[in-house]
């Protein structure tokens, strides 16, 4: 949110994919903070089901929100593209993406029963997204040796993000907005 909301600024029409959604499925996709239409939706969303039943895709629910928000995005003719991963890297339907920069603000013991039991493990897999020479920024409570080993065998720039002395005095540790 807060990388899209920053292009914006910047005056570029700029999508955004992200999730979970709170209220409205919509929230998922919108553009320049619109969400995608209920209109969009029903264009757009039977096509790719059409589409995907035509050549026996088994695509679930987050893989068809993926591709909703990529077809919006074309229409819509977006500068930039944000997308959040929904469950990790290496095996996120966003992981088909080419990105102009990639990042990874923090890891955490979630999804353990497909990503892994320890930070290592899933920091492995989250670094999925890192990819061959694109740049990836990476946020202070991620294990930085495992991202930047997996940086290294792709050729991408690592781009540690930690905060300054004064800033660190001033943000609890476990404030999630801090370290996003």
């Amino acid at each position: 949110w807060k990388v899209a909301k920053s292009l914006e600024a910047l005056g570029y029409r700029v999508g955004l994919f992200a999730s979970p959604h709170i209220s409205s499925f919509r929230e998922r996709i919108s553009v320049n903070g619109q969400p995608i239409s209920e209109q969009d939706v029903e264009d757009i969303l039977p096509v790719l089901v059409e589409t995907c039943a035509e050549y026996d895709i088994p695509a679930t629910f987050f893989e068809l929100t993926t591709l909703l928000s990529m077809s919006h995005f074309h229409a819509q003719s977006v500068d930039y593209a944000v997308f959040e991963v929904g469950l990790g890297g290496r095996l996120d339907s966003t992981n088909v993406v080419n990105p102009v920069v990639t990042g990874i603000t923090s890891i955490s013991l979630d999804h353990t029963k497909i990503l892994g039991d320890t930070i290592e493990a899933i920091a492995r897999e989250k670094g999925g997204i890192i990819k061959p020479g694109v740049p990836v920024v990476v946020g202070q409570y991620c294990p930085h040796h495992v991202l930047q080993e997996i940086a290294s065998e792709n050729g991408a720039p690592f781009i540690p993000v930690v905060p300054t002395t004064s800033l660190a005095k001033t943000i609890d540790a476990h404030d999630y907005n801090a370290e996003n």
